[in-house]
């Protein structure tokens, strides 16, 4: 029970220690006003402020000191406030007792002892604060706004330089820098997010869903173990995916990580490009209002579209196409290796070319190509790999390309969210079918006039079966109703009617 009461005593300081702040800065305004107007404040009034300023200051380093065990502060930042904070407190008990000494007489010596030594608390009260503010807000907290915004170095080459220590920076230093090292752990630098902290491990790297680190970040904002705490900075959903992506990568200090950089903002096409498209008869437009991204369709020039054609017209748009369809054009897998390069490209039409299973390994781990139309293309069973590779591929159309019936299902059977289409394949279902044609003797006559009114066939035997009419089967015949046994007969007859018609009567 003592234990938790002398916790309680300790977590005072917060409230305590701004009291001798204000009453060391009192004592000093007090003092400094004696210098002009004797007598206006009396002795004994400045020596009650100045025994408050010595017990308060004797109480807010007593429990600062038995707060810092709790809080798991450490490093050489607070032992220097501690040691700071001990030092006012004494000198303040100092100055009280100076200022006792110089009461009564003129005893200016202790009195200039005392208002020299009021001087030095008050300037040892800077430093120990400044330390202290730096403990709670961390390294830097006062010239934070003078500061750039971007603190990120210009040198900096790593993923990790430029988009993670970052955040550590901005979200973490308050608690765990090297100054600082709460809880046994900074994330100033590589050493100490490895080692971690007095209970172990914060990364695991490979794996941000077991990681420490991700699991506090993602706790909601009232529990006791989320991180950061209640009330500090807290970071953006965004940064908290950047370091779970940047974790699930291994986490690495040096390099690239892929997929995480930030990608260039895309230039706006070079309109002497555009205008080149479009004496070529090549159609081109934004894919939205104010979009650089193209919309390129060489329809209208395929016929005189060939490899050295589309390499003069698309190099200078590389960045910018992000539909591109070359349908009926005279290009072969050399335009695909140029194709490859365009790496906001998300729809490619190359049906009807020279393109073969080279051409779709030189796309191969393309990052967003989502649809692919290679009907009538040069392809083998072999090219479904390399569509395999395409990790943003949604839809391939794949009709008459070479590729067979069971390698198409195969590669849907791996990748059941890819679409392809490749034409009637064995487990195509019927949509719908006409039903079969019904004749009644209420439908018109075959070769009757519109409107024309139904008369009852002028034979009684079928001329082509010599079997009885059914009147359900009909049909005119040079003005006359003819007719027959079954619906097989009327088309014999139309055949050749001469020889058929001399049975009737």
């Amino acid at each position: 029970m003592l234990t938790e009461w002398v916790r309680v005593f300790g977590r005072l300081h917060p409230i305590l220690l701004h009291l001798p702040i204000g009453l060391l800065g009192g004592l000093a305004a007090l003092e400094f006003v004696t210098l002009f107007r004797k007598g206006i404040v009396s002795r004994g009034a400045i020596s009650i402020v100045a025994w408050l300023t010595a017990a308060s200051a004797v109480m807010s380093a007593t429990t600062g000191w038995v707060l810092s065990d709790e809080a798991g502060y450490g490093g050489d930042t607070l032992e220097t406030h501690e040691w700071l904070g001990i030092s006012v407190a004494a000198a303040s008990v100092v100055v009280a007792l100076l200022h006792a000494l110089s009461r009564g007489g003129t005893r200016v010596p202790v009195l200039a002892a005392y208002r020299v030594a009021l001087v030095a608390t008050m300037g040892g009260l800077l430093p120990a604060g400044h330390f202290g503010s730096t403990l709670v807000r961390g390294e830097g907290f006062l010239t934070e706004p003078l500061r750039a915004e971007d603190a990120v170095s210009a040198t900096a080459t790593s993923t990790y330089a430029r988009l993670i220590a970052p955040i550590f920076s901005a979200r973490c230093m308050t608690c765990h820098s090297e100054s600082k090292k709460k809880g046994g752990l900074t994330l100033e630098n590589e050493a100490g997010i490895i080692g971690g902290g007095v209970d172990g491990a914060v990364i695991v790297e490979g794996k941000p869903e077991q990681s420490e680190m991700i699991k506090r970040l993602r706790l909601p904002e009232s529990d006791r173990d989320h991180m950061p705490p209640k009330g500090k900075g807290q970071p953006t959903a965004e940064e908290i995916g950047r370091i779970e992506a940047w974790i699930a990568a291994g986490a690495p200090f040096e390099g690239n990580v892929p997929g995480l950089e930030p990608e260039p903002p895309i230039a706006p096409p070079d309109p002497n490009a555009v205008a080149r498209l479009e004496q070529a008869l090549v159609h081109v437009e934004a894919q939205a209002q104010g979009s650089n991204l193209l919309w390129i369709d060489f329809a209208g020039a395929a016929a005189k579209t060939t490899d050295a054609t589309a390499a003069e017209l698309l190099t200078p748009l590389l960045d910018q196409v992000e539909q591109l369809s070359l349908g009926h054009c005279g290009i072969t897998d050399a335009t695909m290796a140029l194709v490859a390069q365009m790496r906001h490209l998300r729809r490619l039409d190359v049906r009807a070319t020279g393109v073969t299973d080279a051409g779709i390994a030189a796309l191969a781990h393309h990052e967003k190509l989502e649809e692919l139309i290679l009907v009538q293309t040069k392809l083998t069973d072999a090219a479904v790999s390399h569509l395999a590779a395409l990790p943003a591929l949604k839809r391939v159309y794949l009709w008459h390309s070479g590729v067979s019936e069971d390698v198409a299902l195969k590669l849907h059977e791996q990748r059941a969210s890819l679409e392809i289409e490749a034409g009637d394949v064995r487990d195509a279902a019927v949509v719908e079918t006409e039903k079969d044609l019904q004749l009644t003797n209420t439908a018109p006559v075959a070769g009757a006039p519109p409107g024309a009114e139904v008369l009852a066939p002028v034979n009684t035997t079928c001329p082509v079966t010599d079997r009885a009419v059914d009147p359900a089967y009909r049909i005119v015949y040079k003005g006359r109703v003819v007719g027959f046994c079954c619906p097989k007969c009327p088309p014999q007859f139309w055949a050749d009617p001469e020889k058929y018609a001399s049975k009737l009567p």
